[in-house]
């Protein structure tokens, strides 16, 4: 299960309590409750790196849903390796690709007729139920009509050329690590090697940093490029935070060029 809810309020206890009561056997892991709130790039990419570490065949419950009671729709999405129950919001399309997206299906609100379905609570009273239905051998393309297509997150491909890239932060981790959408395969195309030094370009002007290989490799008062247990490439500081140096938050864009 991953969500915005928080450890406070008794929202995933009421999700938790509504499978576990049509199957007090199943286990139960938490991805995350701490996604920031409403953040669905933040849980978007969570969820696409966390879940390829399940067993296959795992069912995922996501709810990171501001439009909650609108007419986006709420979906079970069938891949290779598991099965994703969510909100067709962006949320659920990184992670269905990394587990091998085969379809997807609109959950039909009259498969909950009888049973009160609050408008503001998706989570417990559509997802939570689906996923124990589903969890209890309901078949994932019997909830409903099929959806030829998910919402993509809005995320620009990164921009590669002549020792420069303009990208896209999809994420900064509770170190302050600012993960960007460059992957391993870029780092050749880029051309950076190791203590290569770079010029990063930020809202807040022009950053020097040098590429290194594991954290120790950078200063503590510069920036650095590594690539991360991810398999994205992170500007990172040594013991500090560059997202807070650089004015980094999800989604902002970013130059990085060769010195």
């Amino acid at each position: 299960m991953l969500s915005d809810f928080g450890p406070i309020d008794p929202y995933v206890a009421e999700m938790k309590g509504v499978i576990l009561s049509a199957n007090p056997d199943q286990k139960i892991v938490d991805v995350s409750h701490g996604i920031e709130r409403h953040n669905i790039a933040m849980g978007s990419f969570v969820l696409e790196t966390a879940l390829p570490y399940f067993p296959h065949g795992s069912i995922h419950v996501a709810v990171v849903d501001p439009g909650v009671g609108t007419e986006r729709l709420p979906l079970v999405v069938l891949c290779e390796r598991g099965i994703l129950v969510g909100p067709d919001n962006g949320l659920l399309g990184r992670a269905a690709e990394r587990l091998g997206l085969n379809s997807a299906y609109q959950i039909d609100s009259n498969r909950f007729e009888g049973e009160k379905v609050s408008s503001t609570f998706h989570g417990r009273d559509v997802f939570a139920r689906t996923a124990a239905k589903l969890a209890n051998g309901l078949n994932p393309k019997s909830v409903g009509g099929e959806v030829k297509q998910l919402v993509k997150l809005n995320v620009p491909n990164a921009i590669i050329s002549h020792g420069r890239a303009n990208c896209t932060v999809l994420y900064v981790d509770s170190f302050g690590n600012v993960i960007l959408n460059l992957a391993e395969e870029d780092i050749a195309r880029l051309g950076l090697h190791e203590r290569d030094h770079v010029t990063i370009g930020t809202k807040l002007g022009q950053f020097s940093g040098l590429v290194g290989r594991t954290y120790s490799d950078i200063s503590h008062v510069q920036v650095g490029i590594i690539l991360g247990s991810q398999g994205y490439l992170e500007v990172a500081m040594r013991e500090g935070s560059a997202a807070a140096q650089l004015g980094l938050k999800p989604l902002d864009q970013i130059e990085m060029r060769l010195s």
